[in-house]
């Protein structure tokens, strides 16, 4: 007998339609408390739902490059839903921000038009994961081995941000957090950024 594909789901999460569905499909859904995300695929996979209306809001009072800071993190791979439309977001707006997720964090984006499809994706990645349970999966791309190689990596995904002005930051403030967390007068202080770097990058950590 084929055993139920396990989601772990945010309690925040107990009412929502696409839990609803989830759980009304088979899937073995577990309500607790995740540190980061809305679900949890398999232990391996993290999700974080949005509605199109909790998107707009989230872009606009810092959350949703917060919550990518999180996710981007974790130890577990990860990916965001957004779940219906917003026609209110100025097209620049609205492409600036995925532009963002996909290149600075790394977040690869799904779209769904109700909730329904929300929790079609979300099987769709445990039935994927359940049928690869035995097979080794090695994510593509290049990885930097080190630890200071990996942060110049990780640094250079911000904007205006090469090389040479990693490896400047590193130095200046001895970690990817402290960097993220400087002001914009701490960031005028490192050779090579000037006005305009020092503000992208205190916009998209803040």
């Amino acid at each position: 007998m084929t055993e139920p594909l396990a989601v772990d789901a945010d309690y925040r999460e107990r009412y929502s339609e696409t839990a609803r569905i989830l759980a009304a499909s088979g899937a073995a859904v577990r309500f607790t408390a995740l540190k980061v995300g809305d679900y949890r695929v398999g232990g391996r996979v993290l999700i974080e739902r949005k509605a199109a209306w909790d998107m707009r809001q989230s872009l606009f009072d810092g959350r949703l490059f917060r919550q990518a800071y999180r996710l981007a993190r974790a130890p577990t791979r990860a990916l965001l839903i957004i779940d219906g439309k917003d026609r209110t977001l100025r097209v620049e707006t609205w492409t600036g921000a995925l532009a963002t997720l996909a290149v600075v964090f790394g977040l690869p984006v799904l779209f769904a038009d109700t909730p329904a499809d929300s929790a079609q994706w979300i099987l769709t990645a445990a039935r994927q994961l359940a049928a690869r349970n035995e097979q080794a999966y090695a994510r593509p791309g290049w990885r930097p081995k080190g630890k200071r190689a990996r942060q110049i990596f990780v640094l250079q995904g911000l904007p205006g941000v090469g090389r040479a002005r990693a490896e400047a930051l590193l130095d200046r403030f001895g970690s990817v957090r402290a960097v993220l967390a400087a002001d914009e007068k701490a960031l005028l202080e490192v050779p090579g950024i000037g006005l305009k770097t020092a503000r992208k990058i205190v916009w998209i950590s803040s």
